[in-house]
């Protein structure tokens, strides 16, 4: 048994079938409606702090990261996932921000990240370190299909999050082993988020920022959001569509980062309308946890 070094794997892994055209066909149909009237470049053009992240750069997928950062360029500045936080925190958001993020730890993000420091983009990258270094075949055959639905992909090493961090980026805290915060009792999923948060300040000094493994709000409990403050992280990101606009200061313990899913070999329409539906729906209930 191999690991996965192709995107082109995943998807026979995880085949969409009509599903995923059906989807492909509406998304085509919004993103056009969108382009009447310059819609959706009026939208585009709203100031506000958009967090966009990733799972994966595989081999086949770093010519859509180019064309990505590319496309965005031309209504967006990037920002680091640390200044976009406290440009939300503050409310001093006065154009159009993108923040990258990537989950899950894959070895080939290490890619993605020297094609982001390439372009002058600093990321975060938020790793479970109980997976850092994972070898055994078995154990990333059982996680990768368990917890993440993919085939055995390697996962980042302690060397290699090192270099993440030379080239400008930083490290963020995904659990100790991407554990659905929901589904596990509130005192050990505090042990894990203590734990987690020891082991990456040990190896890689200063980390400020967790994102919740799902990701979804029904994938954290009221009492785990408030326990990644307490024990010491200073943002929580979802995976929930969105972004964030300037109204005045928001409390630390209360923010709650929208970020929005991208998979780089859809098509640039495609982003462009979510983006463009979020700038347009924005509102401040989206800069917290819902009560």
């Amino acid at each position: 048994m191999s690991y996965a070094t192709r995107y082109a794997e995943i998807k026979a892994y995880n085949p969409h079938g009509l599903r995923g055209t059906l989807r492909n066909v509406a998304l085509d149909g919004l993103a056009t409606a969108y382009q009447v009237g310059g819609r959706m470049e009026r939208a585009l053009q709203r100031p506000r702090v958009q967090f966009l992240y990733i799972h994966h750069t595989f081999t086949d997928e770093l010519a859509g990261l180019e064309r990505l950062i590319k496309d965005l360029a031309r209504h967006h500045s990037f920002i680091s996932h640390s200044e976009a936080v406290e440009r939300v925190r503050n409310g001093t958001i006065d154009k159009p921000y993108i923040a990258f993020s990537s989950d899950d730890g894959f070895k080939n993000n290490l890619d993605g990240g020297r094609l982001l420091h390439a372009h002058g983009i600093s990321a975060c990258f938020f790793v479970n370190p109980g997976l850092i270094g994972l070898q055994d075949m078995d154990s990333v055959q059982r996680i990768c299909a368990e917890r993440l639905s993919f085939p055995p992909v390697e996962f980042l090493r302690w060397d290699d999050v090192a270099e993440l961090q030379r080239l400008g980026h930083e490290i963020g805290s995904h659990t100790m082993e991407h554990r659905n915060m929901a589904a596990t009792e509130s005192a050990l999923m505090r042990e894990d988020l203590e734990q987690s948060r020891q082991i990456l300040t040990e190896h890689c000094g200063s980390v400020s920022h967790f994102a919740f493994p799902y990701g979804r709000f029904t994938d954290i409990t009221p009492q785990s959001f408030r326990d990644v403050f307490t024990v010491g992280f200073e943002s929580c990101a979802s995976a929930e569509r969105g972004c964030h606009i300037g109204n005045g200061a928001v409390p630390s313990n209360s923010l709650c980062l929208r970020r929005d899913h991208v998979v780089l070999d859809w098509p640039l329409g495609h982003v462009r309308y979510f983006l463009a539906n979020n700038a347009l729906n924005a509102n401040a209930a989206n800069n917290l946890f819902p009560a």
